[in-house]
């Protein structure tokens, strides 16, 4: 009898140690002072859930988030509000009369408090200098708005080197992922300057739809590095001819993703031109695909620039498919391509492209 005693709290004691621990949820308890009751929303880019407060109080169960959200949070009327880091934990806000609010219990929210601080003379510097910016634009004082948008340049690459400071400190910090991402999606990091931040971060980390939406992206454009075959294509040009990657083989190819009337484009038009004419019988092919509804703007832009190389486009604007398959969230893109289809530069400046293509011919 104690013998099977025995075999049976074993098995029991087996079966605990087995079960599955419970996944952390995210929960909110609001104390707020001069609320009353009323209907609290629960917002993360549009309206997700809701809860009654009783006398300022409320208790909201999120359930379980499989990543870090920054929400907003406030009443029905508006007077109240506050937006923050929501994560699996116990979350508390509390507000005073007089407005004055603190949250505790998201580490992610603590997190970014930090690299607000950390960044905020840098940001400051950068307001400064975009303010003089945009006064000297209006005022029409080129030069001077020349300047500053050169210095406000120098500023981006001063904050990039504060941010990878807090990054070094926090690598598994979603508020660390978040500014790398956002410097992708927001503010279309070439390729290697991105990796420049990303290397900063534990990338094993992260999870979620926000780091599989960066992972999707980084994917494609790094097939669109230099190193790689440029990915095939095959677009009709103004005569409705076929014109596709093949077409250009054995010739090395400048090739842009862009569109008619854009003043990058056009800028990027002389320093072509005289390369085309310098090195076309040498075995150089330029070709233009163009982001556009229909052809009006190509034969405007062959005619009024007299163009000799092909522009192409399916004329499907922001649906074509390549805008997905590519990731084209930008334009212009300008890339240089080599005799077999491999991509050898991309994201050159006009001067930057003739050097390059001088070398290959000389």
């Amino acid at each position: 009898m104690k013998k099977k005693l025995l075999i049976a709290c074993g098995a029991a004691c087996l079966l605990a140690s087995c079960a599955t621990t419970p996944e952390k949820q995210f929960t909110l308890t609001g104390d707020l002072e001069g609320v009353g009751n009323t209907r609290i929303y629960i917002e993360h880019g549009r309206t997700i859930d809701s809860v009654e407060a009783v006398n300022g109080h409320f208790e909201y169960r999120g359930g379980t988030l499989d990543e870090p959200n920054y929400i907003k949070v406030r009443s029905a009327d508006n007077q109240w509000g506050c937006m923050f880091w929501a994560e699996n934990s116990p979350i508390r806000i509390s507000c005073d009369q007089n407005g004055k609010g603190e949250v505790t219990g998201s580490q992610t929210e603590d997190e970014y408090q930090t690299y607000r601080a950390h960044m905020a003379s840098v940001w400051m510097e950068q307001q400064a200098v975009l303010k003089k910016s945009t006064e000297a634009n209006i005022n029409g004082r080129t030069e001077e708005a020349e300047r500053l948008e050169q210095e406000l340049e120098q500023l981006k690459w001063k904050a990039d080197t504060v941010f990878m400071a807090f990054a070094r400190k926090y690598p598994r910090s979603h508020v660390s992922f978040n500014h790398v991402y956002n410097k992708r999606v927001m503010d279309k990091y070439r390729f290697d300057r991105l990796n420049g931040l990303l290397v900063c971060l534990d990338t094993t980390a992260f999870r979620g739809s926000q780091w599989k939406t960066f992972k999707e992206v980084y994917a494609k454009d790094q097939r669109m590095q230099p190193g790689r075959p440029f990915p095939s294509f095959s677009f009709p040009d103004i005569f409705d001819i076929p014109v596709s990657l093949d077409s250009y083989k054995g010739k090395y190819l400048i090739l842009t993703i862009g569109s008619c009337g854009l003043a990058e484009y056009e800028s990027y038009l002389p320093a072509k031109k005289e390369l085309y004419g310098k090195y076309r019988e040498k075995g150089l092919e330029i070709v233009d695909i163009l982001i556009e509804k229909n052809k009006d703007n190509m034969l405007k832009t062959i005619a009024n620039n007299g163009i000799e190389w092909n522009l192409i486009s399916d004329c499907k604007y922001w649906s074509s498919p390549i805008v997905r398959d590519w990731s084209i969230d930008h334009i212009c893109q300008h890339f240089l391509i080599d005799r077999q289809g491999t991509v050898i530069a991309r994201d050159f400046s006009p001067e930057e492209l003739q050097s390059q293509v001088n070398q290959l011919f000389e």
